[in-house]
């Protein structure tokens, strides 16, 4: 895949040279402005309970309870985050065309100095074009194919086989699509590529932990949920043994509106019972975690006191997500006392999300950041 520069600075060519034939359908208007800052929140409406009550026993009531007294020594030795920004260019003709980057790294606290490092240069780097390649003529997504401007086929929005989208459009249906459905289909494929740039670092952090340690005691903290890693891995637990992720948003209300009711009543050192985070259809099914798509062990877990002057209802309360390896009853206190130090000592303000971001995830995303061309400087070799 071609850097930033050169992807950006061949679509300029591109343009020129069709421009200098008489050519005037792809047309060039960068926006320097990040859609991800307009993205809507998503909203989720369900009739039935979404959650699995996994502990005691499957299909138990909804509850909060204390953790039990720490017994192992279980760590967070190191982070793992992403940060994607992506921009509209122009258009084919009437297509249009996007640009995205995203970035991830696996980052570590030092024990001796509590500095936070790269842990052996974890890190991953892309940059491709979005766009619906498939309905260009032959001879123009040709051009962009020579020109490795179109690569692979993540890039073209109209391919349907993306694991993330269970229910995506006919071919009759994207004959219809106008500009907006475009552009939003742009950005849920640029939150998948990021999905599975931070699935690969993430994965590869985890393993190095595991070779270093074999008492399981050393784990990768991740931002975000499991949902975003692919089947196949969550099906193969061990995979991803050391590796919980926080969840700080919380749209779906997996026990209805008396299961939200019990967990804003949530205390610091408490946490929810375990469960199957389940999509509506499986729900509806039934499904057991030894049935679910995407199997995996979540609670929630107050880690501050509310934030007075936010207007989340959940404030200071993360969702923790484990894979469903088969002992992982035995660690769901462990593992919370072990998020619970990470927001204690030291903290992320004065960023608004403190009282849900633990400090090495916000170590992660501000290492990302500065690393990137703010969209003013990246997209001027296009105007």
């Amino acid at each position: 895949m071609v850097a930033d520069d050169d992807l950006l600075r061949t679509l300029r060519a591109l343009a020129d040279g069709r421009k200098a034939r008489g050519d005037n359908t792809l047309i060039l208007r960068p926006n320097p402005t990040s859609q991800e800052q307009f993205e809507p929140q998503e909203a989720f409406e369900s009739s039935i309970e979404q959650g699995l009550v996994l502990e005691p026993y499957e299909n138990a009531p909804f509850e909060i309870q204390a953790l039990v007294p720490r017994q192992k020594s279980v760590m967070i030795k190191a982070y793992c985050d992403g940060i994607r920004s992506t921009y509209s260019l122009g258009y084919e003709d009437i297509y249009p065309i996007l640009y995205t980057r995203n970035a991830s790294a696996v980052r570590t606290r030092e024990s001796a100095t509590g500095f936070h490092t790269s842990m052996y240069h974890f890190q991953r780097n892309q940059a491709t074009l979005l766009a619906p390649f498939d309905l260009f003529p032959s001879s123009i997504r040709g051009a962009y194919e020579r020109l490795k401007l179109y690569s692979h086929r993540l890039a073209d929005l109209c391919w349907t086989g993306s694991e993330s989208e269970e229910y995506g459009p006919t071919p009759s249906d994207m004959l219809k699509m106008g500009n907006l459905a475009w552009q939003s289909r742009a950005r849920r494929r640029a939150r998948h590529l990021l999905d599975l740039s931070e699935q690969v670092t993430s994965m590869a952090g985890a393993r190095l932990l595991r070779e270093q340690d074999r008492t399981g005691t050393n784990w990768l903290l991740k931002d975000g949920s499991l949902f975003q890693f692919k089947r196949e891995y969550l099906h193969q637990p061990e995979l991803l043994r050391n590796i919980v992720s926080c969840v700080k948003t919380h749209p779906v209300p997996f026990f209805s509106v008396e299961g939200e009711r019990k967990t804003m009543q949530l205390e610091v050192g408490q946490r929810s019972v375990a469960f199957l985070p389940r999509p509506s259809r499986e729900a509806q099914q039934k499904c057991t975690l030894e049935q679910a798509d995407r199997p995996m062990v979540s609670w929630y877990l107050r880690v501050r006191p509310p934030n007075l002057h936010s207007s989340n209802h959940m404030s200071g309360i993360v969702r923790l997500d484990i894979a469903a390896f088969t002992d992982w009853q035995l660690w769901v206190d462990e593992l919370s006392w072990a998020i619970l130090d990470e927001f204690y000592g030291i903290s992320a303000m004065p960023d608004p999300r403190y009282d849900v971001m633990p400090f090495g995830i916000y170590d992660c995303e501000q290492f990302l950041k500065a690393q990137q061309l703010p969209g003013e400087l990246l997209l001027a070799q296009l105007r």
